[in-house]
């Protein structure tokens, strides 16, 4: 008899709990929003259309394709949202490709592989992707297969030589099936020939991200983990982590020296050790707790208050109140679908009151 009257009471604070949770959520949600910026005031205007070098040399009036040096080609796509930069590296028996383009490219215009034919001599070519989102992998396809980092998430989706990307892990619309020509391991050198490209598997942007390193010519391919164009850290993606970001960051900075140069996979291709530097001391506030953050949209997720960092020309985009892996969880998604529910309840018995008989009656 005395063990109903128990129960009750706990169902009733869980009950209450859980709406408290949730309306928690919702102020916490209301305040950023009410501290948004417009995206502008964060990082200016978005001008499309610029051609990263005077000495760049346009192909299908797509691709500004700019010369490094004699064996390394950067691949522009300058009028694409993204701005994105691909990489051609070339040895003296094969050359490797870095990412596959936008897939913004106009009908009629060529494949990011037939360009890369254009510089390579006929050699065969290796395909690696500095991650999985869709502005980095839409022509892969057309390659004779890609090369993956060697992780055991990785390791285990693939299905008869092939991998198929998800629209989780793209942030695109459809499934992206690749074959798989082989795996590398983080720290495995690859041979082109007379040059050497050590790979390494970098987390922080993406749980796949993958850097190059030529160590000879002082080189470093960063793909997304960094680059600068419109302050240039992405962290509120599905994969995104800001303990790994920071962890990595000091990872590549003690591989690197100070005349390193890089170039990364948006906007204008170089920049230099000091923006790693800068990075890394940023990257350490947030770690630590001591950032401070203003809300914006940014143009690739329009509408969420995402939270910005920023130090001077340095911008880093994360998830609204809480951090990535959290924000990205099955209990959050969890959470938000009670939350949902609950606020249907709760939207559902004040129709019910306003309209109520016995409510229009006394009136």
């Amino acid at each position: 008899m005395l063990s109903i009257p128990q129960r009750f009471p706990n169902s009733v604070m869980m009950r209450r709990g859980t709406i408290v949770a949730g309306v928690m959520v919702c102020l916490g949600l209301a305040g950023c929003y009410e501290r948004m910026v417009e995206p502008a005031d964060v990082f200016g205007d978005v001008h499309q259309g610029e051609t990263y070098s005077p000495a760049s040399r346009m192909i299908d009036d797509w691709y500004a394709v700019e010369a490094i040096d004699a064996q390394t080609v950067a691949i522009n796509e300058p009028k694409s949202s993204q701005y994105n930069t691909s990489y051609l590296i070339v040895g003296e028996t094969r050359a490797l490709m870095f990412d596959a383009g936008s897939g913004e490219r106009p009908a009629g215009a060529q494949s990011m592989r037939k360009v890369a034919e254009r510089y390579t001599g006929n050699k065969p070519i290796t395909l690696i992707l500095s991650h999985f989102h869709y502005d980095h992998i839409y022509d892969a396809t057309t390659f004779d297969g890609v090369t993956l980092i060697d992780r055991p998430d990785i390791r285990a989706e693939i299905k008869d030589g092939i991998y198929t990307i998800s629209p989780l892990e793209s942030h695109g619309m459809d499934w992206r099936p690749l074959k798989v020509s082989g795996l590398i391991a983080d720290g495995d050198v690859l041979d082109l020939g007379g040059r050497t490209l050590q790979v390494f598997n970098l987390p922080g942007h993406t749980t796949e991200s993958v850097v190059l390193f030529d160590r000879d010519r002082n080189q470093v391919f960063t793909g997304d983990f960094v680059y600068r164009h419109l302050g240039g850290i992405i962290a509120f993606a599905s994969g995104s982590d800001l303990t790994a970001y920071k962890k990595n960051s000091t990872r590549l900075l003690q591989l690197t020296r100070a005349d390193t140069q890089f170039f990364g996979a948006h906007g204008i291709p170089r920049f230099d050790h000091d923006w790693l530097v800068l990075l890394d001391r940023e990257l350490d506030k947030i770690a630590k707790g001591t950032a401070t953050y203003r809300y914006a949209a940014h143009y690739l997720a329009p509408g969420i208050p995402w939270r910005v960092y920023q130090n001077g020309d340095l911008y880093i985009y994360t998830t609204p109140l809480i951090n990535p892996p959290i924000f990205w969880s099955k209990w959050t998604g969890l959470l938000g679908a009670i939350i949902s529910l609950l606020s249907l309840y709760l939207l559902y018995r004040i129709v019910c009151l306003v309209f109520s008989p016995g409510r229009r009656t006394r009136e």
